[in-house]
């Protein structure tokens, strides 16, 4: 609170001038009104990737929440590798999501970014699960550590590198104005995962295995998946980026 209070400011406008008045778009230059947006509580889109950026939260607070738990009593290590993994998934994580905004800033097209993204970490869990079924019978022994332990990592900074890039989309996909409404509705959406997720991985782990509840947190990526907003094109892309009147729109699906 105290450094949101020093910090946020609103934008200064140049020579303290008022803002300047929207120039009509052609397509209402002719109308005496523009409509207004319709909310995005309406928005099945909106509420379409609401819902996918709260389902694709849930497989990183599985890992924030029982990585050392897993790793603890899967694999007994020590104070020292479970520090070690969860230093890395932290830092890694700040990195990736930065990299992520940078890549997108440059490249364009954050949907398929997302897409790519979502895929992968399904594919990370995935491969933990089996992995982990592998060495079952030793887990404790080296190399069975360092494999679970670093696809761990791997996923668990995979699966937390693309919220800047989905939050910019759903923004975006909202519109300016309603940009407040639609954020709300997916941080709803996060903090239910964030509830739920460490309520339900005990019962998981309790009723079947650790390499169930792996598999089960790459399975809500993929079911993520037919969630988000398609792919643009790449001139709609390119024109998102560059800001121009009719790009990334809310008419996108």
């Amino acid at each position: 609170s105290a450094l949101a209070a020093v910090w946020l400011r609103e934008p200064r406008r140049i020579g303290g001038a008022p803002p300047a008045p929207p120039v009509p778009s052609v397509a209402t230059a002719t109308t005496t009104a523009a409509p207004q947006a319709a909310s995005p509580l309406r928005d099945g889109r909106v509420w379409r990737a609401a819902v996918a950026i709260g389902v694709m939260c849930c497989p990183q607070f599985a890992v924030l929440t029982f990585a050392t738990v897993f790793l603890h009593d899967f694999s007994r290590a020590g104070i020292g590798t479970l520090t070690g993994v969860m230093v890395a998934v932290q830092l890694g994580a700040m990195v990736a999501r930065i990299a992520a905004g940078r890549w997108t800033d440059r490249h364009g097209d954050r949907r398929a970014f997302l897409r790519r993204c979502t895929g992968l970490s399904c594919l990370l869990f995935a491969s933990l699960g089996a992995v982990a079924w592998a060495v079952d019978a030793a887990p404790a022994r080296p190399a069975a550590m360092l494999a679970t332990a670093g696809l761990l990592a791997a996923a668990g900074i995979c699966a937390s590198a693309w919220h800047g890039v989905a939050y910019t989309e759903l923004a975006t996909l909202a519109g300016a104005r309603r940009a407040g409404t639609a954020l709300g509705m997916a941080n709803s959406c996060v903090y239910l995962g964030l509830f739920l997720t460490p309520l339900a991985i005990p019962h998981v782990v309790a009723a079947s295995s650790w390499p169930v509840a792996w598999v089960i947190a790459g399975l809500c990526m993929l079911a993520a998946l037919p969630l988000l907003p398609k792919p643009a094109t790449r001139g709609a892309a390119g024109r998102a980026m560059a800001g121009t009147p009719g790009s990334a729109s809310p008419g996108t699906p």
